[in-house]
């Protein structure tokens, strides 16, 4: 049965976006996890070739600022091309994010995709500034309380929230840069007793 009979608009086709051809999404992030088909040599080779080259610190071409939901900070067509690709060329069952520019840590379970990854971080740091964050911060770290103020007071100009979040944090350095390994770093933040994930990238970001 035709839903669309004697009605005045019959759809033709579904719409594609078309493709960013800034972003690089290797062939095989898109297809069951197995060996990677041939590379593309006449692109840069990232350091990290288990992660997908729109994750990685020095591969990434996505502009994205942490402020703002995926669906809003990414370009559209970007998103639709890159948002359901692994993240990863091997199976993993999670992956970690932590960063120096926040003390929190984000466990993302699978499906590990780069929609996932921005989607995370972007909840994450949504979430409200804990009572004994606070104090930490106003008792050991005055400079990073005065950037923490002065984003928070630029942020409840835009978003009427009248509290303090995470986001605010990371004060204007709020553009993704990538995610990168530092197995020292990794080490040193893991918390005693935490098990430790394979799967660790550290998260940079930049002025924005």
């Amino acid at each position: 049965m035709n839903p669309y009979v004697n009605q005045m608009w019959t759809p033709r086709r579904w719409y594609h976006p078309q493709s960013d051809p800034r972003v690089f999404a290797p062939i095989y992030y898109a297809q069951p996890y197995g060996w990677p088909a041939p590379q593309d040599r006449t692109r840069p080779q990232s350091k990290y070739p288990n992660l997908n080259s729109t994750l990685a610190a020095d591969t990434t071409l996505v502009r994205y600022d942490v402020r703002k939901a995926p669906y809003d900070g990414i370009l559209f067509s970007t998103a639709a091309q890159l948002g359901p690709t692994s993240a990863l060329s091997s199976p993993s069952s999670a992956i970690r994010i932590i960063s120096r520019s926040f003390p929190w840590t984000l466990d993302i379970q699978a499906p590990v995709t780069c929609a996932a990854v921005f989607d995370g971080l972007y909840k994450m740091l949504q979430e409200p500034l804990a009572d004994s964050e606070w104090g930490i911060v106003c008792t050991l770290d005055k400079s990073r309380r005065e950037t923490i103020e002065k984003a928070a007071k630029a942020r409840m100009e835009r978003d009427k929230v009248k509290k303090l979040k995470r986001i605010d944090w990371l004060g204007d350095m709020t553009a993704f840069k990538g995610l990168e390994k530092d197995d020292e770093f990794e080490k040193k933040r893991l918390l005693p007793e935490m098990a430790p994930c394979p799967e660790t990238w550290v998260a940079k970001f930049g002025k924005s």
